[in-house]
């Protein structure tokens, strides 16, 4: 491989390295502060009870 070669190379791995560490920061982020299942008031239980 010549060095140009391996320069771009290093480039394109790097580029999808940054790429897949921005996905995982939006996926944190939107999890972290996205909206969120409504909690039930105290004594309520939010699945039916089966005898």
């Amino acid at each position: 491989m010549t060095n140009e070669t391996l320069d771009r190379w290093i480039q394109r791995v790097t580029l999808a390295a940054m790429i897949a560490v921005a996905a995982a920061l939006v996926t944190v982020g939107a999890r972290l502060y996205g909206p969120r299942a409504a909690v039930p008031p105290p004594g309520v239980v939010d699945v039916p009870r089966v005898p």
